[in-house]
């Protein structure tokens, strides 16, 4: 067993360069000590552990299976004593300098940050924010993504088992090009459209999707993009079909040249919520970052309801004309 009173701590802070770097020059560099003093580190941390830690494979290095059990671990590590020296028994958003990570859609940063970005400015000017894109790894490796952010903001459906609370609903609405005769979907016009998907797999793919590629609607997909505001320009000029939330697809309609439909099937209902590790719930400054999304979520203006969502793109008090 290791003495921690005579252990060189700081190694942990090499190690964990080293594991999320998986490069001894940008390991370095990420936490301020040169090239040959991060080499030493590597070279004593070998020892240590009785391994190689990082393996070279063709021209980049790969974890060993001890380095990628011990990436978690230490990573882990490091941010329960950085929170341990940080900790206050009350956190002034007025006076505070924290960085906040924050992995988000581009759709429900669209959606949310212009509320999110004033009440921050208003209430916390010296506090950042540092926004990420999901990604199906990020949502695969849950666990980790929310060990390394303060939130996470993807709807229900995705996973569960971690604390969360919902930020707002939204409706999913077929976006096509502005060009299209103007009428109401039929089943038999999804299943034979071309369409536009979000990363294109079942497996990555939203609620929404899966449940179109269930009833073998959205099978001739031509087009894949990596975000949700790369969708109405997907399939702008053309008759391909997309799945937009509605928020989205009527803030881009006019720019982007599409024309919005209402669908001729039940998809369910989109509830953004923010998810966080349970290792943050009781941490003061958390709190407060959590209870400032959900207000600035509560100033959403609602979507439209059935009726006004029914109204053609176009026609008064709708959407601006194409």
């Amino acid at each position: 067993m290791v003495n921690l009173l005579t252990a060189d701590l700081n190694l942990l802070v090499a190690l964990d360069a080293l594991l999320v770097e998986r490069n001894v020059t940008r390991a370095g560099a990420r936490i301020g000590i040169s090239q040959p003093a991060m080499s030493s580190s590597l070279q004593r941390l070998r020892r240590q552990f009785d391994d190689e830690l990082l393996t070279r494979v063709g021209s980049a290095y790969e974890l060993t299976p001890l380095a990628q059990v011990l990436k978690e671990d230490v990573s882990e590590i490091l941010r329960l004593v950085e929170r341990t020296f940080d900790a206050q028994a009350v956190f002034d958003p007025s006076t505070s300098t924290r960085s906040f990570r924050v992995i988000s859609s581009d759709y429900c940063l669209t959606a949310l940050s212009g509320k999110l970005m004033a009440l921050l400015q208003e209430e916390a000017p010296g506090v950042q924010i540092h926004f990420d894109a999901v990604t199906p790894l990020a949502v695969d490796r849950i666990k980790e993504t929310l060990q390394n952010a303060d939130l996470m903001l993807i709807p229900k459906g995705h996973f569960s088992g971690f604390p969360h609370t919902e930020l707002f609903t939204d409706n999913w609405v077929c976006v096509t090009g502005q060009d299209s005769p103007e009428r109401t979907l039929t089943v038999e016009e999804m299943r034979d459209a071309r369409w536009a998907r979000l990363f294109g797999t079942e497996v990555a793919s939203t609620l929404a999707d899966r449940r179109v590629y269930d009833l073998q609607l959205g099978e001739r997909t031509d087009v894949i993009v990596d975000t949700f505001m790369m969708l109405p320009f997907a399939v702008a000029g053309t008759d391909r079909l997309a799945l937009v939330q509605e928020r989205l697809a009527r803030m881009l309609s006019a720019v982007a040249g599409v024309r919005i439909m209402q669908l001729p099937i039940s998809l369910p209902t989109l509830v953004e919520c923010a998810w966080w590790h349970p290792s943050k719930s009781a941490d003061p400054g958390h709190q407060w970052f959590r209870r400032l999304v959900s207000r600035a979520a509560a100033q959403l203006d609602p979507v439209p309801t059935d009726q006004e969502a029914a109204t053609p793109v176009g026609a008064s008090g709708s959407n601006p004309p194409t």
